[in-house]
């Protein structure tokens, strides 16, 4: 769970980044480059919505960024057959939503 919980955190403070840079008026493309060079050039992330950026009409700055969680252990299977839930036991999906608000 340590793995799973530092890779959530890691995940949250990159969309976090990805919403102050596209307050300061960042571009699309410049915010996903910035949340990839947080979590890792090695990471394949999906942005289940594009982030919205301050300048071009939002009112705020946001980020809805995922990932798929690899466990190493069969923990989260486990936690599904005593009574847990997930879509897909064997390799969950990590979701990170970062909002800031545009500055003028």
């Amino acid at each position: 769970m340590g793995r799973f919980l530092q890779q959530y955190i890691q995940l949250t403070e990159a969309a976090r980044e990805g919403a102050r840079l596209g307050a300061l008026n960042g571009s699309v493309t410049e915010v996903k480059a910035k949340i990839q060079g947080i979590v890792g050039t090695g990471v394949a992330l999906t942005y289940p919505a594009g982030p919205a950026v301050c300048g071009t009409g939002a009112v705020d700055s946001s980020v809805t960024v995922q990932r798929t969680f690899a466990p190493v252990t069969p923990l989260f299977k486990l936690m599904v057959t005593f009574g847990g839930t997930s879509q897909n036991p064997g390799s969950p999906v990590i979701k990170a939503i970062g909002v800031m608000s545009c500055m003028g």
